[in-house]
């Protein structure tokens, strides 16, 4: 902590002036006569156990009451940086400089993406599903008592919880070297995923996830009716149109 004092320059002067000289005040307080000249001809900030000498030495009883203000031991560093960046801003590199320290964090983020999934790829998915988790935007409630993200994956989970068909929603899975997470998982072999989204291009990603889960689970999509026309290129056999076409499937679970 750094001290700023009231009428700095005059209370430390005052301390000299007891002592008689700035080498006396020195030996006295153990506190160097640059030191000492800079609090009186330059201003300069005073450290607080040197401040706490000098305000002893003069007996100063409320100390609070000439303390101007205090600084944090980091303050230098703060302003430091402020002027550098205000430097920087007037020669108009600090845009330049920012860009390249985000590519070099860039460069960094992808290589530690990188080496955790090949290296350590259970821990690597288990920080990316509680990421998962927390950015979710988990908007309805299920009769089971779960958050989840759409109004689909709620009738899903419903209609689910009303044949008293167990679940998981959005357990953490594995296939081999893929890691995945589903919207439901049932009976640990039966995946249920759910989309509302309009665009063949979902569809194209679906059909790839399903090509890597069916080697360990069965696999069911579960959409609107009116969406068909985007997810035709999926097999039948993996689509399942609408709540109603879902409670004969389910029978099967």
């Amino acid at each position: 902590m750094y001290i700023k004092l009231v009428n700095q320059a005059q209370i430390v002067q005052k301390a000299i002036d007891k002592a008689g000289s700035y080498r006396q005040l020195s030996k006295i307080l153990g506190i160097p006569r640059s030191s000492l000249c800079n609090y009186v001809r330059r201003d300069s900030v005073i450290p607080e156990e040197n401040s706490n000498k000098i305000l002893d030495y003069l007996e100063v009883i409320d100390k609070n009451k000439v303390i101007l203000k205090r600084l944090e031991d980091n303050f230098k560093q703060k302003i430091g940086g402020a002027n550098c960046v205000a430097s920087k801003r007037k020669k108009g590199i600090l845009d330049e400089n920012l860009k390249k320290m985000r590519d070099v964090q860039s460069i960094r983020l992808k290589n530690w993406h990188k080496s955790m999934k090949k290296d350590n790829p259970l821990e690597y998915y288990k920080i990316q599903y509680s990421r998962f988790k927390k950015i979710g935007g988990y908007k309805y409630l299920t009769k089971n008592g779960e958050k989840v993200r759409n109004k689909l994956e709620k009738e899903v989970a419903d209609l689910l919880y009303r044949l008293k068909i167990d679940y998981e929603y959005e357990p953490l899975i594995n296939v081999g070297v893929n890691y995945f997470f589903p919207d439901f998982l049932i009976n640990k072999d039966i995946i249920l995923e759910c989309t509302m989204w309009k665009g063949e291009q979902k569809a194209y990603k679906l059909r790839d996830k399903i090509d890597i889960l069916s080697n360990k689970y069965r696999v069911f999509v579960v959409i609107p009716k009116p969406l068909y026309i985007y997810y035709r290129v999926l097999n039948k056999e993996h689509l399942i149109l609408g709540l109603d076409e879902l409670v004969s499937v389910a029978q099967t679970f």
